[in-house]
């Protein structure tokens, strides 16, 4: 005997809905902003805040209780390696980002690195100085969860050709 057309829609509503309802917890850990599941995820997503200047989305790469070691020319670090928690990289990253600007990033990782590891040649200016290009390498780590996070961002001189 033929359904209802109505009933047939329903159902259809139902089964969306439920499998809406299983799918959502596979993408909870990532979209909670602790990290992704894929290391190149990963360093898109930090490339991406990084070249927006965005000092909340660069933290969001963070584990939320975790440290990052940052070492950056520009002030307020200033070539000194600084091991710091969400909140304090926050605040110290809203300064050093309203310091620069034309931020840009070009992968330049040699073919034998390690999948959690990218180097980047970074031109950036510094308010008041000239463009300067230096290289930024950025280590993630595995979280508890073996999800990718932000280990450290770590700025050097670049060699001469």
């Amino acid at each position: 005997m033929p359904q209802h057309p109505r009933r047939s829609r329903s159902l259809c509503r139902v089964a969306v809905v439920l499998v809406a309802a299983l799918l959502v917890p596979l993408a909870g850990p990532a979209a909670e902003g602790a990290g992704t599941s894929d290391p190149a995820a990963c360093f898109l997503r930090f490339k991406n805040a990084w070249t927006a200047r965005s000092q909340t989305s660069v933290v969001d790469c963070m584990q939320p209780k975790g440290k990052v070691l940052f070492t950056l020319f520009a002030y307020p670090l200033s070539g000194k390696a600084r091991l710091m928690g969400p909140e304090q990289a926050k605040e110290t990253l809203k300064t050093y980002f309203k310091k620069v600007t034309s931020v840009s990033l070009k992968d330049v990782t040699p073919k034998k690195s390690p999948k959690n590891v990218r180097l980047y040649e970074y031109t950036y200016r510094a308010t008041g100085k000239n463009a300067r290009t230096t290289h930024l390498q950025v280590k993630l780590k595995q979280d508890p969860k073996r999800l990718w996070v932000l280990a450290s961002v770590n700025e050097s001189a670049r060699p001469r050709k």
